[in-house]
């Protein structure tokens, strides 16, 4: 009895340990989480307890409390893919147990399984099925060390259990079916049975890398296009404000030569209404905002004037920028993103409710750049709710590695009716 209860909780570290390769834990105390694997352990000893001859009904249950914490232990991302992981763990479990009993079948080909579980020797065959386990989790685990970033679809999960579920069904037909006395052939059969379901079930972690690899490249591939767009809108934006501007020195010219001719003829009435035609034009001029910095300028700016399509109030608090040194595509990816943002939360809003606050100052040599804007619902998990999910969703993670890049730290809040967005870097 102690050895089932010592087996059953390395069993529980062993599938956290595998757990956490896919999935990030909650953020519970370590009481918390030591409070809910000694449940775990508990109600797996129960089972064991409670139906010692029935197989299959084991299995189940395993599986069902597998998944049962997996859910209240790890981040519920995607519901199928913590139900697929969950599985593939008991399978791995499963399959090594399947492996050193074929074994055990191979060296006393009489001995019977009930006969092997009742025996003292079951505390050799489970300390090596767990040793097993471990090694092949470290292996999981550094296959998947780099595949974390992205994910695959509840389909592809589902696609990837379909031969782990099929190894279990197979492995307790032939325990049942090979069970007792066995003849040489039948040994080597189940030997070669059980070393080939365990390679298989490995090269399923193998085939799940290459999805999550080609989905991460996709995805990347997708923000490379999003981002090569944005920087081709604002160079478009650079040049049709260098056109506007030569026009407008022309314009200025001709303007200050009409009004020198005017005023020497004394005709002060034309000059005045001449003047007041020059302050409604520059009323309409969206190109509002002047940092000293060409680029956060522009990039202000392109978007004020997408808010103002939108019917949003936009508000500045801007100062000289001119001292921001920051590479173009960092400065791309933070401003745009975080103004993107807004805009697309201030839209969802009622027309009357819709704002966007903006501070963009240096100060005790620290660039400080904070957007305040009006949002509709509490989005905790701060996912942008664009049908663009792929290049739109990866948004605040750009942000953040292009403001890390720069030594900087960023944070975000969102109280349900107002999104927080603060950027502060050295200069």
């Amino acid at each position: 009895m102690i050895y089932d209860i010592v087996n059953t909780i390395f069993y529980v570290v062993l599938a956290q340990l595998f757990i956490s390769s896919f999935m990030k834990r909650r953020a519970y105390s370590i009481v918390q989480t030591a409070l809910f694997s000694l449940l775990w352990a508990a109600l797996g000893i129960a089972v064991s307890v409670a139906f010692p001859s029935i197989m299959v009904l084991r299995i189940l249950l395993a599986v069902a409390l597998n998944i049962l914490f997996t859910l209240l232990l790890f981040l519920n991302e995607n519901t199928v893919k913590s139900v697929v992981i969950a599985t593939l763990y008991y399978v791995i479990a499963f399959v090594c147990d399947m492996f050193v009993v074929s074994i055990q079948k191979w060296l006393d080909q009489d001995m019977r399984i009930d006969m092997i579980m009742q025996d003292s020797i079951s505390v050799y065959m489970g300390t090596v099925s767990q040793v097993m386990q471990f090694f092949l989790i470290l292996v999981v685990r550094r296959l998947f060390r780099n595949s974390k970033l992205t994910d695959s679809g509840s389909r592809m999960w589902l696609i990837h259990l379909v031969f782990p579920v099929f190894s279990l069904s197979i492995i307790v037909l032939f325990a049942y079916s090979l069970d007792g006395p066995m003849n040489t052939f039948q040994k080597w059969v189940f030997l070669y049975l059980a070393v080939s379901l365990l390679l298989i079930n490995m090269f399923v972690y193998w085939f799940i890398r290459q999805d999550l690899l080609r989905s991460l490249r996709l995805q990347s591939n997708e923000i490379e296009i999003a981002h090569a767009k944005e920087i081709t809108d604002l160079y478009n934006q650079i040049a049709t404000e260098r056109d506007i501007l030569g026009k407008r020195e022309h314009e200025y010219k001709n303007t200050m030569t009409v009004l020198y001719s005017l005023a020497s003829n004394n005709n002060f009435e034309d000059v005045k209404s001449i003047l007041e035609d020059q302050n409604i034009e520059i009323a309409r001029e969206n190109h509002i905002i002047e940092t000293g910095n060409r680029l956060i300028s522009t990039i202000i700016n392109t978007k004020y004037a997408d808010a103002c399509q939108k019917k949003i109030k936009m508000r500045f608090n801007v100062g000289n920028l001119s001292k921001v040194a920051i590479d173009e595509r960092d400065c791309i990816v933070i401003f745009s993103n975080i103004l993107n943002n807004a805009i697309e939360a201030a839209q969802r809003c009622a027309v009357s409710d819709r704002y966007i606050n903006v501070k963009a100052t240096v100060n005790d040599s620290q660039f400080i750049f904070a957007v305040h804007n009006s949002c509709s619902d509490q989005n905790n998990d701060l996912k942008s709710r664009k049908h663009d999910i792929v290049s739109h969703g990866y948004g605040l993670k750009n942000i953040k590695e292009a403001v890390e890049r720069n030594n900087g730290i960023c944070h975000f809040e969102n109280s349900g009716i107002e999104f927080i967005s603060v950027v502060i870097f050295p200069v």
